[in-house]
């Protein structure tokens, strides 16, 4: 039995105990070996695995495009093995399934099939290095395709490339004033949706976005800042930055002095200019009606006097004394209508009667 010291750690341990150690420390030490084989193993297959994905990943290359929509795109695919090629195939990935599109061979030259005719073609015809290109790019051309290499010796290799259309942005920026209140509207329409924020001082303002797709894959993005006190914001500038595929557009406008009416002020100047025309309408028409009832008033008498003052109206035995004194009356407008049916009824003098108190 050997001592152990109680001060230095040390205590005395039987053989029993001592073959208990033992054995316990030898499993100890095959566990941590087994770990650091498997360790080991793991690692250089985690390596393999990825060395050989990232070869068989380097045996194409291809390169993703980004295009404006409606214009020409071209998509590349290069072979790096040196195998030979037989032909070369473009495919169109869909959901679930791979859609044949175009291939080229040495024997039978560009084949494309007949939902692709007039749309893409071939355009570098070469076995290791292809390239097929849109002549005009639509909503149904964004996605991802694939070219496929069918080699002599390694049978099919493959790489993908993507297309990804784009619509610069349209933008503008106003504003306009509402009863009390100043409306700053900011517009912007892009594929895809562009992104619309503001630079502006101030209290008192909210904020309202409207956001709004098309049919032609575009998407139109508005926000209005509703400013409560407008007066506050006259001289100060306010900036709208659109940002789109990492571009920031910034637009910037300076707020002018405008008019602030408010609704009862309005309805009150409407009323006032109503009222104004209806009595400007009345007083003519009450003039037009006095001017009427005279030229009436004028008319009517003017037709009695020439009524009296007719020659119709005399009497055939009417002397010719009566009547030029009747006529002297209507001359002055003196004459009434009594008068003259008293001047008419009177009898006339007998020339002889006249003649002799001449004589």
């Amino acid at each position: 039995m050997r001592l152990r010291a109680m001060g230095s750690g040390f205590a005395p341990r039987n053989s029993g105990e001592e073959a208990w150690i033992g054995a316990v420390t030898c499993q100890g030490a095959g566990r941590q070996v087994f770990r650091r084989l498997f360790c080991q193993l793991s690692t250089c297959g985690l390596i393999w695995l990825l060395a050989t994905v990232m070869l068989c990943r380097a045996q194409v290359v291809t390169q993703d495009e980004k295009r404006l929509l409606n214009t020409p795109a071209s998509l590349r695919c290069s072979l790096q093995n040196p195998e030979e090629v037989l032909i070369v195939t473009w495919q169109k990935v869909k959901p679930g399934s791979l859609e044949n599109m175009v291939t080229f061979s040495k024997n039978h030259g560009v084949v494309v099939q007949p939902a692709y005719k007039d749309k893409i073609n071939v355009t570098q015809l070469e076995l290791k290095n292809s390239t097929i290109t849109f002549w005009n790019t639509t909503l149904e051309d964004e996605g991802c395709y694939k070219c496929l290499f069918n080699t002599f010796g390694s049978g099919k290799i493959s790489g993908t490339a993507c297309l990804t259309l784009s619509v610069q942005p349209t933008v503008f920026l106003h504003y306009s004033f509402f009863e009390d209140q100043l409306n700053i509207t900011c517009f912007a329409n892009a594929r895809p949706a562009p992104v619309i924020s503001w630079k502006v001082a101030g209290s008192e303002i909210e904020n309202s976005t409207e956001v709004l797709l098309h049919p032609n894959g575009t998407t139109s993005v508005t926000s209005v800042l509703h400013v409560k006190d407008p007066k506050r914001q006259v001289g100060k500038e306010v900036v709208c930055q659109v940002l789109h595929l990492g571009t920031v557009t910034s637009l910037r406008q300076t707020v002018d002095k405008g008019f602030w009416f408010s609704v009862p002020l309005l309805l009150s100047i409407v009323s006032l200019v109503i009222l104004l025309v209806l009595i400007s309408i009345l007083l003519y028409w009450k003039r037009r009606r006095n001017q009427d009832r005279e030229r009436n008033r004028e008319s009517t008498s003017g037709g009695e006097e020439g009524e009296a003052c007719s020659p119709l109206s005399r009497k055939p035995e009417q002397s010719p004394g009566i009547l030029t004194r009747v006529e002297g009356r209507c001359s002055n407008n003196r004459a009434t209508l009594g008068s003259l049916i008293l001047a008419v009824l009177s009898p006339a003098q007998p020339h002889g009667i006249r003649d002799q108190n001449k004589v």
